[in-house]
């Protein structure tokens, strides 16, 4: 296709319109060797341009003429629908015959602009960030000669950004997942859930982000943003809908990282980890978490290598002893690393004899997101533990006050949720009940740090932070799979490199379990008001009744259920 694109003499490009988007093209376009063609509507905007853009050869010019010259148009104005069909008309009366013309238009399809570009179709070149350019998304209009698409595929190769083409959607694939995230995140901003930094560090440690989701909108540009979600939000509904601190921000000028303030900046894109103490936290232990699965495990790992002197209380002395092998495994597997195995478990005991709770200094919780089991155990956690003793919940949906409430010591109450796995995530989401006593929330802090654990506070509510993003956003990836609008291996293809994930939604969704995230999703539901927009999916609930579950059934999730059903179809 590089031949094909030499045939066709693609040796210029006009970029129209030198915002963030279109500056970041035409630099590209410019340090691939290319004539750069770069307009702009008036000359104190092309000055800026050129300042801007000052060494990379692009010539700037307000004269939309000379759009002639180049072999493929670029339209990049700003994400209005009519600013988008003006300036495409416009194109269409100075392009040289033939001439491919590509639109950054996100919210509207290119199958709507393709008549104001007044050509045999139109493509749009769809990407989240312009400051990292790696990837884009490409769809093109009914009619779009296949020979337009070979050439710009050939120029996209020449410019080194990796290509998927996808439907042509109102928001595409990869953006409008990201965009539903990014702006649920201010909104919890703005409802003073969290502050702009512990939204960020939740979502970086916590997800494995590079930046968090308001430094994230600074980048985009919040001008840009508002203009995508007034867009989206007038196509696809409310949860799009952005929130009045992000408008009133960018009518202060305060338009995110371009104009040095708007959301996060200023904030460390890094958080040092926090170096583990020598030994115990004096006053915290000993340690009992209740539970024997996969998280309570990692816990007790997690305090075993701190130095604590730890206990796991199962159901049943079987459970108790898969535990003790777990925990045994996982020390013994990082022991050049960690502490020394053998000494660890000198300090370590796996038991189903409730009477270990009598003595311990700290109780943690992990057993399943039952709200009757969590307030039968606190209940029982409030009458058998010494008075002080720190009561943790490691809940990841129901609220914490429940917790606290039926221990009869509020005061004494804490949310630590770990993130799975426990041992190597870096965040704990620190929750403070209505009842939590400052001394409870003082010694939990300490407590997280000496880990080695960075604590992020947030409020008592569904999701806590990282859970009230990630699993809407799971589940909206779910609707797109379900209208068959793409499948599992280009939703996650795109939404890693495109969307800059480190990790795929069906991938993670299959790590994380289908039955967790259908829980969460139903809670999130009833939480925010039973809102159609937050209804678990429907290709959820089928995933969970055909036991589809991810990596926990044997690998079989939703690839294998999405193959599965179309082979039933077919027969």
């Amino acid at each position: 296709m590089d031949e094909e694109a030499e045939q066709a003499g693609v040796r210029s490009v006009a970029v129209v319109g030198l915002g963030t988007a279109g500056a970041a093209l035409a630099r590209r376009c410019a340090e691939a060797g290319l004539r750069t063609i770069g307009v702009e509507e008036d000359e104190a905007s092309a000055d800026r341009a050129r300042r801007e853009l000052a060494g990379t050869g692009t010539e700037v010019t307000c004269a939309l003429d000379a759009v002639a010259a180049a072999d493929v148009v670029i339209e990049a104005v700003p994400e209005r629908a009519a600013a988008k069909r003006a300036v495409l008309a416009a194109i269409a009366a100075h392009r040289g015959p033939g001439t491919p013309v590509l639109t950054t238009a996100l919210t509207l399809t290119a199958a709507e602009l393709a008549a104001a570009s007044g050509g045999p179709g139109l493509q749009a070149l769809r990407f989240v960030r312009a400051d990292r350019l790696t990837a884009v998304e490409l769809a093109r209009a009914p009619g779009t000669p296949e020979r337009h698409t070979a050439i710009v595929l050939a120029l996209l190769r020449r410019l080194g950004l990796k290509a998927h083409q996808v439907p042509d959607l109102p928001g595409s694939v990869a953006p409008v997942l990201l965009f539903a995230l990014l702006n649920q995140a201010a909104w919890m901003h703005e409802e003073g859930h969290a502050s702009a930094a512990a939204l960020d560090t939740a979502v970086r440690l916590g997800s494995g982000w590079r930046d968090g989701p308001l430094r994230t909108l600074d980048a985009i540009g919040l001008d840009t943003a508002l203009d995508v979600l007034d867009g989206l939000h007038g196509r696809l509904g409310p949860r799009f809908q952005p929130p009045p601190g992000m408008r009133k921000l960018v009518g202060q000028g305060a338009l995110g990282a371009k104009a040095g303030r708007g959301y996060a900046c200023g904030n460390v894109t890094a958080t040092p980890k926090p170096t583990i103490t020598s030994g115990p936290v004096p006053g915290v232990g000993p340690v009992v978490v209740i539970g024997s699965g996969t998280m309570a495990t990692g816990i007790g790992e997690v305090f075993l290598r701190a130095g604590y002197r730890t206990a796991l209380l199962a159901r049943t002395a079987e459970k108790a002893a898969a535990a003790d092998e777990a925990v045994r495994f996982g020390l013994e597997r990082t022991a050049a690393s960690g502490p020394d195995p053998a000494e660890a478990m000198t300090r370590w005991t796996a038991t189903a004899d409730r009477s270990v709770l009598g003595r311990a200094g700290l109780v943690i919780e992990a057993v399943v997101e039952d709200p009757a089991v969590k307030r039968d155990l606190f209940a029982e956690l409030g009458a058998v533990c010494a008075p002080g003793t720190l009561l943790a919940t490691t809940t990841s949906s129901l609220p914490v006050g429940e917790c606290a409430k039926a221990s009869g010591r509020p005061a004494d109450v804490v949310g630590l949720h770990f993130f799975n796995p426990a041992p190597a995530m870096p965040l704990v989401e620190l929750v403070r009940a209505a009842g939590t006593g400052e001394p409870a929330l003082a010694t939990a802090r300490r407590l997280i740090t000496g880990l080695g654990k960075t604590p992020v506070e947030c409020a008592d509510r569904t999701g806590f932070l990282v859970n009230a993003l990630l699993f809407p956003y799971l589940n909206d990836a779910l609707g797109l799979l379900e209208d068959g609008a793409v499948g599992p291996a280009l939703l996650d293809a795109a939404v890693k490199s495109v969307g800059g994930q480190p990790i795929g939604p069906t991938r993670l969704l299959d790590t994380v379990g289908a039955d967790v995230a259908l829980t969460v999703a139903r809670r999130l539901y009833e939480r925010y008001g039973r809102r159609p927009e937050f209804a678990p999916a429907s290709l959820l609930e089928r995933l969970v009744d055909g036991g589809f579950l991810g990596r926990k059934s044997a690998g079989r999730g939703v690839r294998a259920y999405l193959t599965e059903a179309a082979a039933a179809v077919a027969a």
